[in-house]
Parts: structure tokens; C-alpha cells; sequence
């Protein structure tokens, strides 16, 4: 399949807006804006950083319907429709294809291990029961694929893309070479391989960060796709990926994510139990970093 309909830069796995346990329509649509003012060319909801797995059915399809709503064509909306038992997966993958979904992002059941024949049955059924393009979801709750086990699946109807969370450079390196062979877009989950994989030939990144500094994680790949490894690149690379490393390793991304957006003045309310927002120390280095990243150039 070709990958032309995965757009080329920074697709934002963007945070669940909740007020009251609801959720926010209106800042829903205020961080929409916020992305694409910022320069992401995607948004993925109801992903990992969206809370997916302390949502019920309902909320996730409303998720998908307001996020299109709230779009009005101006960037792809990419529904993640995983999940446990493969007819719900099925169930949101064609409600969101109905909504107006530009794609989906499937990660394959994440709770008690699967085998691969099972994991290849689930994703047959589902990609077979939708038409828009399918990002396959490697990542660790659901038990990190093989090239192997990539290839195959990428022989399915309308899988055309990856999204590697598995922090492996030599998985990494390996679907971006085999995407050479077949325009198969590949898409960076692990925030601190980003300029690796974007000098390496990676189609963009899907992740968390940009929920709150869009605009510098746009900058850093435009300018690494542009001038590739020099030592401007190198030396920008240097000061952002220390911070990657300690969302990365926080307490919780999620919530990091959505005090992010908070900062940045898109009040996203807080995480949903069971996760909590961080504590006062390290809620403050964030920010303090954060306001760094974002501060006037003199």
C-alpha cells in the first residue's frame, strides 16, 4: 500500500480534554486550533496519551466525532481503535471511518499476551472491516513485533504505516529501509530516537510532546529534514533531547502532557483515575523547562 495519505512531519497523539469527568468539547477545540497553528500536520485521539484505556466505548467514539467537528478539514484526524476484544475494535474503527476519520491507528489487545496467530486474526478482521488507511500501533502493552511479523501485516488491505514505539534503533532501522522498498510510512514513537530517525529517513513522529511545544518539535524535524546531521542540527538536538529523556522517564507522561498544555495556556483539566498529575517538585522543573523551550529567540 502506499503511505501518500500519512501526512510528513509532527502527528500529535493528542490529550483527552476532561471537565467534570466529561469530556471538554471547548478545549477540545482550542488545543485542535493550538496544533495546527504550532504545525502539525496530524492528530491522532484516543491514543495512549489520550487516555484510550480509562474510556469507555462511547466516550471514545464522541472523542473521534468532535475531533473531526473541531478540525473542519483543516488537518487528518486519525482515530486510535484498539482494543481488547477485537468486535470493539471493529465497533470504533467504523464509527470513526462514519465520522470522518482520515485514518485509523490500531494497536492489537494489550492485556493478557495474545499469540501471533491470534494478533494476525484480529487485525485481519479488522482492517478488512474498513476502507481508510490503517497505522499499524507497535508498542510495548501489546508485545513488540518482529520484522517479520511487520511484513505480514503489511500485506493486509489498507495498511500502509507504522507507528514504532518500541525504542529499538534496530527494529527502527529496519522498517525504514524495508518502507524504502514499498513507500510503507514509518512514524517515530519513542521521543528521544527522534533526530535518528529523522536523519534516517523516518515519514515524521507520533507522540506526546507536541501536545504543548508543537511548534518546536515541527522546527527541529523541518530543520533535520532540510540540512540532515550537521553540527547547527546536532547542537539544537542536544538541548531537547535531555528534556524528551525526562518525559520519557516521569512519573506519568500523560499528565506531564496535559499540565503542558495548561502552561502553554490550553487548560485540558486534569487526568483521569487512575492516573494522577505530578507532584509540586516535579511539576515545577517541568514548567520551568518548558517556558525555556518556548521563550523568545534574542
Amino acid at each position: 500500500m502506499t503511505s501518500s495519505p500519512w501526512p510528513i512531519g509532527v502527528i500529535t497523539a493528542i490529550v483527552t480534554p476532561l471537565r467534570d469527568d466529561r469530556l471538554d468539547k471547548a478545549a477540545l477545540a482550542a488545543l485542535i486550533d493550538f496544533q495546527i497553528g504550532g504545525g502539525a500536520v496530524g492528530l491522532v485521539v484516543g491514543g495512549g496519551t489520550g487516555e484510550y484505556a480509562a474510556m469507555n466505548i462511547d466516550e471514545r467514539m464522541e472523542l473521534v466525532r468532535e475531533a473531526v467537528s473541531a478540525a473542519r478539514g483543516r488537518i487528518p484526524i486519525i482515530a486510535q481503535t484498539g482494543a481488547i476484544a477485537t468486535r470493539d475494535a471493529v465497533r470504533l474503527s467504523r464509527d470513526a471511518e462514519e465520522a470522518g476519520a482520515s485514518g485509523l491507528l490500531i494497536a492489537s489487545p494489550y492485556a493478557e499476551p495474545i499469540s501471533w496467530r491470534e494478533r494476525l486474526a484480529f487485525y485481519r478482521e479488522v482492517t478488512a472491516a474498513v476502507s481508510i488507511p490503517v497505522m499499524i500501533y507497535n508498542t510495548p502493552p501489546s508485545g513488540i513485533l518482529t520484522m517479520a511479523q511487520v511484513r505480514e501485516l503489511a500485506e493486509l488491505p489498507n495498511v500502509s504505516a507504522i507507528k514504532d514505539s518500541s525504542g529499538d534503533p534496530e527494529l527502527l532501522g529496519d522498517l525504514i529501509a524495508f518502507a524504502a522498498e514499498r513507500d510503507f510510512g514509518v512514524y517515530l514513537g519513542k521521543d528521544s530516537l527522534l533526530y535518528e530517525a529523522i536523519v534516517t529517513g523516518a515519514r515524521g513522529v507520533v507522540f506526546g510532546v507536541p501536545n504543548f511545544i508543537p511548534e518546536v518539535i515541527a522546527k527541529t524535524i523541518a530543520d533535520i529534514r532540510a540540512k540532515g546531521s550537521t553540527p547547527g542540527t546536532l547542537a539544537d538536538w542536544a538541548k531537547l533531547r535531555p528534556f524528551l529523556r525526562f518525559i520519557e522517564t516521569s512519573s506519568n507522561y500523560i499528565s506531564l502532557c496535559k499540565l503542558g498544555c495548561k502552561v502553554r495556556g490550553v487548560d485540558v483539566g486534569e487526568a483521569r483515575a487512575p492516573y494522577l498529575m505530578p507532584e509540586a517538585g516535579e511539576a515545577a522543573i517541568f514548567t520551568e523547562w518548558v517556558e525555556t523551550l518556548t521563550a523568545p529567540k534574542r
